[in-house]
């Protein structure tokens, strides 16, 4: 034990230290809200700053919500979220309903905020 400290002293280097789940939680919060923020709230007020064309993509809009949802919940619930998430595999030869449920959920959600987009973008007289 001792040598171990000795070799990280000369060499001045700490081991990697592995980010954490709550860590890597928040980092996909981070990267999740800065996509819905170039996606969603940007192109919503693009009429506000004087643009006269927006464009948004529905897969962005989409990867937005989704990984922002996975970063808080991975936030809020640490090391449960994954065991929460063993039953839910995505097997083509064993799907359960818990799967089943999961995509569509995931679907509904990213559909209806991109649906959303939508219309307000239309209100405000964009096409």
């Amino acid at each position: 034990m001792a040598q171990q400290s000795d070799n990280h002293s000369r060499s001045g280097r700490q081991p990697a230290a592995k980010l954490g789940t709550r860590s890597r939680g928040l980092l996909m919060l981070i990267i999740g809200l800065g996509l819905a923020k170039w996606q969603i709230y940007d192109p919503l007020h693009a009429r506000e700053q004087g643009l006269e064309q927006v464009t948004v993509s529905s897969l962005l809009v989409g990867l937005a919500v989704l990984v922002s949802v996975l970063g808080a919940a991975t936030v809020v619930m640490g090391d449960r979220l994954e065991r929460v998430f063993e039953d839910i595999r995505i097997d083509p030869k064993r799907l359960n309903w818990k799967s089943i449920a999961v995509l569509l959920l995931m679907t509904l959600v990213a559909g209806s905020i991109w649906i959303w987009i939508r219309f307000e973008l239309s209100a405000q007289g964009y096409r």
